[in-house]
């Protein structure tokens, strides 16, 4: 049992160098992760300023915006930006981008749901001590929020690791395409399924950890 397992082992990992499609694909992964959650979230940001704005014009934009992407699927949007914008250019850049204008739209309503959750009644009672408006939004409302929001924001984070598996539809060796390429390649299906999914589950795991890290540095009074 232990010989077949490390003879298992030795084909998936060792044999022709096939380990190196696992940290290839690792590594796009976390590039296409990390890379879409910041600008997703940024552009989240923007889009629910937009929605608060005078200007009637950007308040529908901001209103089309959403109603577009919460109705496009994202393998819709991920080819879309490969074979349509970038002309079937870098997968990776496509990738970024379909995976950050998704994500936008969750953070939107996370960032609204969150600051709604607070209440007026924080910021009048901050403003009753003496506190300007902007020092209301820094040291009342915005450690709370960012408490708010944390649970529903890991939840979509992790959602998101695990949704990268699509990206081989534009060429590009994540951890899912290099655990299919190493089945293909050394015939064995349990030991590079199981290594892709302790994998995974660390990545979720240590992406929770940095989110929870960064909530309490930055709420931190």
């Amino acid at each position: 049992m232990l010989s077949t397992l490390l003879n298992h082992l030795y084909e998936a990992l060792i044999a022709d160098g096939r380990w190196q499609l696992i940290t290839h694909g690792l590594w796009s992964t976390v590039v296409i992760t990390l890379l879409s959650l910041l600008l997703g979230t940024l552009l989240g940001g923007v889009i629910y300023l937009m929605t608060l704005s005078h200007d009637k014009g950007l308040r529908r934009f901001a209103a089309a915006y959403r109603y577009i992407v919460r109705g496009t699927p994202l393998l819709v949007l991920l080819l879309f930006f490969f074979y349509v914008v970038l002309s079937g250019g870098n997968g990776i850049v496509a990738a970024v981008a379909a995976f950050a204008v998704n994500f936008s739209n969750l953070a939107c309503a996370l960032i609204q749901s969150s600051l709604d959750s607070v209440g007026t009644d924080q910021m009048e009672a901050g403003r009753a001590l003496g506190f300007s408006r902007m020092q209301c939004l820094h040291y009342i409302v915005a450690p709370q929020a960012l408490k708010n929001a944390l649970p529903a924001y890991k939840f979509q984070a992790v959602s998101m690791v695990k949704s990268t598996s699509i990206v081989g539809y534009v060429a590009i060796l994540d951890l899912a395409g290099a655990t299919e390429a190493i089945r293909n390649a050394a015939q064995i299906s349990f030991v590079p399924l199981l290594m892709v999914t302790i994998i995974y589950f660390m990545l979720a795991w240590l992406l929770c950890k940095g989110l929870d890290i960064l909530v309490r540095k930055t709420t931190r009074l």
